[in-house]
């Protein structure tokens, strides 16, 4: 087994610009054979490697903190997980399976409006939007009443050009227009069997207390983005994945081309998630590096000082999140990069 010194030294060489050769491996270097010279070391198990590098983040400010974790690849192979099965508060990265379930319903028609939107953002008392002050629903109606399904998409995932209200209230409008919370959830579920860890039970910026929260298994939103990203969620076409890698696409990085979905809630669980992919132009779709963060505290008194506001809290389990990323992703994708050039 591997100590926390032997962790700490391949963390370092993990994060080193040389690049490292496949086949990686650690020894003591006090171990020395009866014949004098050293033995043929264990080879480093990924799991452990990606483990020992969340193990660097330092997470002591939080005195509560669930959290949950799913990296692997998009063809199903799991290169880490942590609680993957527990159902924790979803925010809007729950907004991957409602684009999935929206767009192939629309599949035919995305650049045409929502029929029956008005009936939804134009009622001041319908569910999706009750919630909402006048002026804002006067706001959600003229982004919303007559946008074509694909505007509502990327309002619902991305938000760029418009308020936060009305970003989420796209979502709210695609609820509805597939028959509710509990419609919704019927039908990502019967979708495909991994995705049977979400769960929609509320309109977004609805109370979480009433009917309960939206959640999701750090396990089932990876197995979202995973078909996403193979191209084959159960009964969509190919040009409609596209419209959706479209949406979640955020940016071209070093590491791939990133699609991304957050969701952050700062009332009580305050929640953060961090989940996408990414993908490397010209390897088979099924290598695309896969991943879920999910992580919840029971409100600011969890996070050192004390006296901290909701937001500044969310801040920083935000960072702490983005930490962890940072420190797992390399040490994932140098073990799938090691284990793919071995034979």
């Amino acid at each position: 087994m591997l100590t926390k010194a032997m962790f700490a030294l391949l963390r370092n060489t993990l994060t080193a610009s040389a690049p490292l050769a496949a086949g990686l491996a650690l020894a003591p270097a006090w171990a020395i054979g009866c014949n004098g010279a050293a033995p043929a070391p264990a080879p480093v198990d990924g799991r452990q490697a990606i483990a020992a590098a969340l193990d660097g983040v330092d997470a002591s400010e939080f005195t509560e903190l669930g959290r949950s974790i799913w990296i692997g690849t998009a063809d199903g192979a799991t290169l880490y997980d942590e609680a993957p099965d527990v159902p924790r508060p979803a925010a809007s990265s729950i907004k991957t399976a409602y684009l999935v379930e929206f767009f192939s319903d629309r599949a035919e028609t995305l650049d045409e409006p929502v029929p029956g939107a008005v009936d939804v953002v134009g009622n001041p008392d319908h569910p999706a939007i009750v919630h909402f002050d006048a002026d804002t629903q006067a706001e959600i109606k003229e982004h919303l009443e007559t946008a074509d399904a694909r505007t509502v998409g990327r309002h619902m995932i991305r938000g760029t050009g418009v308020s936060n209200p009305v970003y989420n209230a796209a979502a709210n409008l695609v609820t509805a227009f597939l028959g509710g919370p509990p419609d919704l959830t019927a039908r990502i579920q019967v979708r495909h069997p991994d995705f049977a860890g979400i769960d929609s039970r509320r309109y977004m910026l609805a109370a979480r207390d009433v009917t309960g929260d939206n959640t999701a298994t750090a396990g089932s939103l990876a197995a979202v983005l995973a078909a996403i990203a193979r191209g084959d969620v159960p009964g969509v076409s190919a040009e409609t994945h596209a419209a959706m890698r479209d949406i979640l696409f955020l940016e071209d990085t070093g590491d791939g081309r990133h699609f991304y979905k957050g969701g952050s809630l700062n009332s009580n669980p305050i929640t953060r998630v961090l989940s996408g992919y990414y993908a490397v132009p010209g390897e088979p779709a099924g290598r695309a590096l896969v991943y879920a963060f999910m992580a919840e505290i029971p409100g600011p008194e969890s996070v050192a000082p004390g006296d901290l506001e909701a937001g500044d809290a969310g801040r920083r389990l935000q960072d702490h999140l983005e930490d962890l990323r940072a420190a797992a992703l390399p040490a994932a994708r140098h073990w799938l990069d090691s284990r793919e050039g071995s034979e």
